[in-house]
């Protein structure tokens, strides 16, 4: 058993010094090899996204057959099945060369694993009997012994001259039926496979659903559109019916972004005494301009409609619908002290009213085509502009004095910003 354990650890931690052997070897090359056929499976397979681990290998079987069949009759009928071929030498130098290579790689993936065996000489065991028991190299050498034979063969060919028959066909009807009837069958057994796995992965967790608590719902605006990627919060009531603030949230707090269509779902770990909130305290910003909503319709905690929550409870609740904000557009502009402008600077723009929060809406901002931000209306802000600037091993950072500005009417004042020092070379993430 404890040799077992070895072996996985030695799987799992060995390849860091060689990435390609022994463990992830058979993997990269036999990939590689079928790179063609692999290369156009996996955006075929990507199209499902819902679909099972397995469905990529179920569309690249049958290209990699198809793609062996071809590389096949290639050498046998296309190369080697023509009486006098052209660049006989060209031919003769490249099957020569894999052949070569081939087996080095063969003879190379042999050797390191002897020699992992003898550095470790208390496995207890033969080094060259461990090394061809080890399974996990077995597919790998498999297809190297099948390629070194086929370029030996096709080199021996050309330089001989011989050639086989020209006037068979690719495929026989037979043949071609066989091949139609086979893939029949594995799509049907692919179908079915997968049809099994979803059957039970919904059963799965629709068995697993009765004994959750699940409370769905959806947010619009203020026009009944939906509103996507926006937080709901399912907050804990405490004993004495204070809820804390987002601060120092509760570790019984669930959250959910919604969805495309504005829908949400929440599953706390434990029954009790909860409320719902849109943008629990959190400041409203560019891409949600809307201040923070409690279930059912509140902008006051103190009015929040409280949820007895039991065990096994689903709930699907009303749409919670959020007032939209007004957005003004702030002319900005950024320069060094030597009044060179600086393009490349975002801007951090913080809300009075919100101070445990940092940057509106957790992001930077840029400079839009005109010259101007959009931030909502009816706030005190205070907002800073920052330059990464690459000085090679190192990225330093240089911030423009805080500024203070009220939105609390549609007008707004210019503002601009002045980075010290001199202009730099700006650093950009790759």
């Amino acid at each position: 058993m404890a040799r077992g354990l070895y072996v996985e650890r030695r799987c799992v931690f060995y390849d860091a010094g060689r990435p390609f052997w022994p463990c992830e070897a058979p993997d990269f090359v036999l990939k590689l090899l079928s790179a063609p056929p692999i290369g156009i499976a996996q955006p075929l397979a990507n199209i499902w996204h819902t679909a099972p681990s397995y469905f990529a290998y179920m569309v690249e079987f049958p290209l990699i057959l198809l793609w062996w069949w071809f590389v096949g009759t290639r050498l046998d009928f296309g190369i080697l099945g023509v009486g006098q071929y052209r660049h006989r030498r060209i031919w003769l130098s490249f099957f020569i060369a894999s052949f070569i290579l081939l087996l080095t790689a063969f003879g190379w993936s042999q050797w390191e694993d002897v020699q992992f065996y003898r550095r470790y000489s208390y496995l207890d065991t033969n080094p060259y009997l461990a090394s061809i028991k080890n399974l996990r190299l077995l597919p790998l050498r498999l297809w190297l012994l099948v390629l070194i034979v086929a370029f030996g063969l096709a080199a021996l060919r050309v330089a001989r001259g011989r050639t086989r028959q020209t006037d068979r066909k690719l495929a026989s009807f037979r043949t071609i039926r066989l091949a139609g009837f086979g893939l029949a069958l594995f799509c049907a057994c692919a179908v079915g496979m997968v049809w099994h796995s979803k059957f039970e992965e919904h059963r799965r967790q629709a068995e697993y659903d009765l004994h959750r608590i699940i409370i769905k719902g959806r947010v619009v605006d203020d026009r009944g559109s939906p509103v996507s990627a926006i937080e709901v919060d399912l907050v804990p009531v405490l004993e004495n019916g204070e809820i804390r603030g987002p601060k120092f949230p509760d570790d019984e707090t669930a959250s959910d972004f919604t969805n495309d269509k504005g829908e949400y779902l929440l599953s706390p770990d434990r029954a009790g005494r909860y409320v719902i909130s849109v943008q629990w305290n959190a400041p409203p910003s560019t891409s949600h301009p809307f201040e923070t909503r409690y279930y059912l319709d509140s902008a006051d905690l103190k009015h929040a409609e409280t949820l007895e929550i039991a065990p096994a409870k689903h709930l699907t609740l009303n749409p919670i619908q959020l007032q939209r904000l007004g957005l003004v557009k702030v002319p900005v502009s950024v320069s060094w002290s030597d009044g060179k402008p600086e393009p490349d600077a975002y801007l951090l723009f913080t809300n009075a009213e919100y101070p445990q929060f940092g940057a509106v809406g957790r992001e930077a901002l840029h400079l839009g085509d005109d010259g101007t931000v959009s931030l909502p209306i009816g706030f005190d802000y205070g907002a800073t502009a920052q330059v990464d600037c690459d000085n090679g091993p190192k990225i330093n950072s240089a911030y423009t004095p805080r500024l203070t500005f009220s939105l609390k009417s549609a007008s707004a004042q210019p503002l601009h910003f002045v980075l010290p020092g001199s202009p730099c070379r700006v650093w950009h993430p790759q």
